[in-house]
């Protein structure tokens, strides 16, 4: 039984030296606060700063998704072109801003611009500023629905969404702390379509979106 111990022993410090892991220095950590591992079994090193001290932030599984946010259908049953301006009915509000999975209790203090930044740049659209929503309104939509025919008139936003984290080095030697992390939202300017449900729509636009929601 011994013997077989020291082999396990020695296996676990053989892929630790094989993978090059090594023990880093890390800062205490506050309630709240998360290490990230960079480490294996037997090695729960940290992710080192590199020299880096202060903090930044990161966004990965960054999505973007048509949303209609207003829509109503209307029906022609003359026999002539039905040229009008149509009320749009609120269906969704679309709200930009930050929710946390970690760090909302300690107070942790998170810049939405510097994460809407990169949603941004990963997406290359402009989003929306913190707060920011969509109508709650009815809105106008001018249409022509032609003779007996059904016509959706439609509103909605591409909704933007990442996972952040804000992470902190206490030093460039020490390792890298998750102060807080959650979910951002943001969404593109309003877009607008009058779609004739008889007809088939482009894959992935709104106007696609609402025939297959409201037609």
């Amino acid at each position: 039984m011994k013997k077989s111990k020291r082999r396990i022993a020695a296996f676990i410090s053989a892929v630790s030296l094989a993978s090059g892991a090594a023990m880093v220095a890390t800062p205490a950590l506050a309630a709240g606060d998360e290490l990230i591992s960079g480490g294996i079994v037997g090695t729960p090193a940290a992710i080192s700063c590199g020299g880096f001290a202060g903090s930044y932030y990161t966004v990965t599984n960054i999505s973007k998704v048509k949303k209609v946010t207003h829509a109503s259908k209307y029906y022609n049953g003359t026999s002539s072109n039905a040229k009008a301006t149509y009320s749009s009915e609120k269906q969704l509000t679309l709200t930009a801003g930050l929710t946390y999975s970690v760090g909302a209790s300690t107070g942790a203090t998170v810049d939405f611009k510097a994460v809407a930044a990169k949603l941004e740049a990963n997406t290359r659209l402009d989003l929306a500023a913190s707060g920011s929503k969509t109508s709650g309104s009815t809105l106008s939509i001018s249409a022509t629905i032609k003779p007996k025919k059904y016509l959706v008139v439609a509103a909605g936003n591409t909704q933007v969404t990442g996972k952040w984290k804000k992470n902190y080095c206490a030093s460039g030697n020490s390792g890298v702390v998750v102060k807080a992390s959650g979910t951002g939202k943001s969404h593109t300017i309003r877009e607008t379509a009058a779609v004739q449900c008889d007809l088939s729509q482009p894959s992935g636009s709104l106007a696609g979106l609402a025939k297959s929601r409201y037609c």
